[in-house]
């Protein structure tokens, strides 16, 4: 008789996800609530883990009414569906409080998160645990999947490493809490007081329990090391001071996100042309930028030059104020121009919905604006010649990687994530010593830094297209070399096997 592997299994908790692999199992094709990059980061993870063998399990909320809609089923349907197959490695936490949301955070998220960690830490961490031998590797996302979660993970020596996509934290009232043994709990919590009311600092605790941090891009955590934006209200001082204490206890660590290979434009099944670096470039674009042009109402123009807002208008992280200041002035002064912008508000404020559509509808067919929708958005990137944004600050952004690997330039201003990965596009051609870069960066959070910006990528995108042709594939290439699946796998399991005793998982 041999001696049976002992596997260790990991559980990545993340309030939403994108489509996942059919390994995770039977409801797999039927999940997915993702709202930005992270929703598309646990569906990259859940892939390349489970290629790699690793025994990898998902929880997240159970947003019945989405995943209905985006699988057009009705009650009765996803109801059978529910009861006959076997979700296998995807625990679904359901509650009234969040099924008929239309994303995680819309609704009261700190409700939600109340509802999401009671369950995780009553039912699933146990359930999971216990089936593989009590060996677990808890990967924790974003404040909503922390707090209480990590505090009992903590508790009971179950390692955690928690990602921090953004610095947002959600301080939930402990009354919200109720039958989570917040007792046991007491000297793992970081509380906040809000108005009078005990609350758990969610992202703060986090951190605080997490056998790791890991941020997703270096530039981010110096920021933030180093007091950056001390001057506006960007990172809460409970979640700064949690992690300058990770850092200075060589705690953290720094894993770029990727998307997953599905999303590639090869790939993609929302695209009027698929292409790869080796193919016709700017021949399926302008393809796939006609069938966007009639999708949005744009001008139908095969010529023209399209920027690309694939973003959430947030005012407070985006930038999206500075977008509306300068978008019709901008094509009023570069003839030719063409700007799109998909992304929903943020939570229920139209505010800038309202504002980007009378833009639109007072354009022309120059500027147009939809609410997200996946299809659409995809099918954007496919279409533009520059993917673009105004960040005040960002963890690590992943616009520009999609961007990059459609074929298109990425801009943005330099901060953050985009630091880390937008380099300035240089051309032996003129006068440059080789060819370099994949976009370009602006430095003042201003409307005339954007403008700068976006200036810079007017004037590439109208020199020839024989030599536009041969940036673009070298950029689709080398965005496929620096940001793969595969790079990031690798980061995340070097974590992994850290905090399983520097052993291998299985």
């Amino acid at each position: 008789m041999y001696e049976k592997k002992e596997k260790t299994a990991v559980l990545l908790l993340a309030p939403e996800t994108g489509r996942l692999p059919e390994e995770m199992g039977g409801l797999a094709p039927f999940i997915s609530g993702k709202s930005g990059g992270l929703g598309e980061v646990i569906a990259a993870l859940c892939e390349g883990l489970s290629n790699r063998g690793v025994e990898c399990h998902v929880a997240t909320l159970n947003l019945r009414r989405r995943f209905q809609q985006e699988s057009s089923l009705n009650d009765d349907q996803w109801y059978a569906l529910r009861h006959c197959i076997d979700p296998q490695r995807i625990h679904l936490v359901t509650s009234a409080v969040f099924s008929d949301l239309s994303g995680a955070y819309a609704g009261n998220p700190l409700l939600t998160a109340a509802e999401f960690q009671k369950e995780i830490v009553n039912h699933t961490i146990t359930r999971i645990r216990a089936l593989n031998g009590g060996r677990l590797i808890i990967h924790s996302h974003d404040w909503m999947a922390g707090g209480a979660v990590t505090a009992y993970a903590r508790r009971n020596g179950c390692p955690v490493l928690h990602t921090v996509h953004n610095v947002h934290t959600g301080h939930i009232p402990l009354s919200m809490l109720f039958g989570v043994d917040l007792r046991r709990l007491q000297p793992y919590l970081y509380l906040a007081d809000d108005n009078g009311a005990a609350c758990l600092d969610s992202q703060a605790t986090a951190i605080k329990n997490a056998s790791c941090v890991s941020f997703v891009g270096c530039r981010f955590l110096r920021e933030i090391v180093d007091d950056h934006f001390a001057d506006v209200a960007v990172v809460p001082a409970s979640v700064r001071e949690e992690i300058k204490h990770k850092y200075n206890h060589g705690q953290t660590v720094a894993v770029i996100n990727a998307p997953a290979p599905g999303m590639y434009p090869e790939n993609c099944p929302h695209l009027a042309r698929n292409f790869g670096p080796e193919d016709d470039v700017l021949s399926a674009k302008r393809e796939n930028l006609a069938t966007f042009q009639k999708l949005t109402g744009l001008r139908v123009d095969p010529e023209a030059v399209l920027l690309y807002w694939p973003s959430r208008l947030d005012p407070a992280q985006k930038g999206v104020q500075l977008l509306e200041e300068i978008a019709q002035h901008f094509v009023n002064a570069h003839p030719g121009i063409q700007i799109a912008i998909v992304g929903d508000g943020v939570g229920t404020d139209r505010t800038h919905e309202e504002i980007c559509g009378r833009i639109a509808w007072a354009s022309g067919g120059r500027i147009a604006y939809h609410r997200f929708h996946e299809p659409l958005s995809m099918l954007g990137f496919a279409a533009a010649h520059d993917v673009f944004g105004a960040s005040l600050y960002e963890p690590c952004g992943q616009i520009d990687q999609m961007g990059n690997l459609y074929g298109a330039t990425a801009t943005n201003r330099d901060t953050g994530g985009y630091r880390d990965k937008i380099e300035e596009m240089a051309l032996q051609d003129y006068g440059a010593a080789a060819d370099r870069g994949n976009g370009f960066l602006f430095r003042d959070y201003d409307a005339g830094g954007l403008w700068y910006g976006l200036s810079q990528s007017v004037a590439f995108h109208r020199r020839p297209p024989e030599l536009r042709e041969v940036q673009l594939r070298r950029i689709m290439r080398e965005t496929r070399e620096r940001h793969s699946l595969k790079k990031m796998i690798d980061g995340y399991l070097a974590v992994y096997e850290r905090l399983n005793g520097n052993r291998p998982l299985g």
